[in-house]
């Protein structure tokens, strides 16, 4: 009897065996079903968040190229389409301050430029690509004096696990002899700004134009006397929390130069276009 019994008992535990096999067989597939599937959303998610980064410099370099197409071109306009990239796209017309020291750096300093310019930039979802600090035109200076260079600043920051991606635009600076005035060789610096805070404020999402204007071109002239012979002056241009110099070749003689700086402001107005 307690042979039959104990049978009994162990064909019921191999029986309670199968199913049991089975359902941890079960619980661990759903287990690794559901972690392959979380991080394919957060792959999908990521890789969608990369393609939507493209869309917004593709966006700001179309911009990018309707302010330096009209720039310097009284009343000419642009309209350009930005595309739906996910992001949040904004005009701070009072930001980036530049401030303009004009030096020998020995015995004069003199601020020529003191004034906001202006930005443009999306705030943009979070990629799996770190893009911080990438410069797409331009580079990390805040003045330039080679005419191979652009004024243009177009570069991506990270802060708070969002990428911004920024536009606005550094000074560029040129040196020339034009003649003479007794004796003294006559310098003209000519120093070019783009200026966007005549445009307005804006915070749009999704698809829209924007309308590209240039106003109009302001100068500011100053004269400076040498007595004596030199053969360089110094821009330093700070923008924001940055600055850099840029040294500008003098011709001089023994009775000194005349350096006559001109600051030519093109003023850009960015708004939204009604097409």
């Amino acid at each position: 009897m307690h042979q039959r019994n104990f049978k009994k008992l162990l064909h019921s535990k191999r029986a309670l065996a199968v199913p049991v096999t089975y359902l941890i067989l079960f619980v661990s597939l759903m287990a690794v079903i559901s972690a392959t599937y979380s991080y394919a959303v957060v792959k999908i998610g990521s890789r969608a968040a990369s393609i939507k980064a493209f869309v917004a410099k593709q966006n700001m370099q179309a911009l990018d190229d309707a302010v330096r197409a009209v720039a310097w071109s009284f009343g000419a306009s642009e309209v350009v389409y930005m595309d739906d990239c996910g992001g949040v796209f904004q005009i701070a017309p009072k930001s980036k301050n530049l401030v303009l020291n004009f030096t020998d750096e020995q015995t004069f300093y003199e601020i020529v430029f003191n004034s906001s310019v202006g930005k443009a930039f999306y705030q943009l979802e979070p990629s799996e690509s770190n893009y911080n600090g990438l410069f797409i035109r331009g580079d990390y200076r805040t003045i330039i004096n080679q005419s191979s260079s652009i004024m243009t600043q177009l570069f991506v920051t990270v802060t708070d696990e969002k990428q911004t991606l920024i536009l606005y635009y550094r000074p560029l600076a040129t040196t020339a002899v034009i003649g003479t005035d007794n004796g003294k060789p006559v310098n003209l610096i000519r120093v070019n700004i783009i200026n966007l805070n005549f445009s307005r404020e804006l915070l749009l999402r999704e698809k829209f134009y924007l309308k590209v204007t240039a106003l109009n071109v302001t100068t500011v002239s100053s004269q400076y006397m040498f007595n004596e012979s030199i053969s360089s002056l110094a821009l330093k241009a700070t923008l924001d929390e940055a600055s850099n110099v840029v040294w500008l070749p003098i011709s001089s003689s023994t009775e000194g130069a005349i350096v006559n700086l001109n600051i030519v402001i093109c003023n850009v107005k960015i708004e939204k276009a009604e097409v």
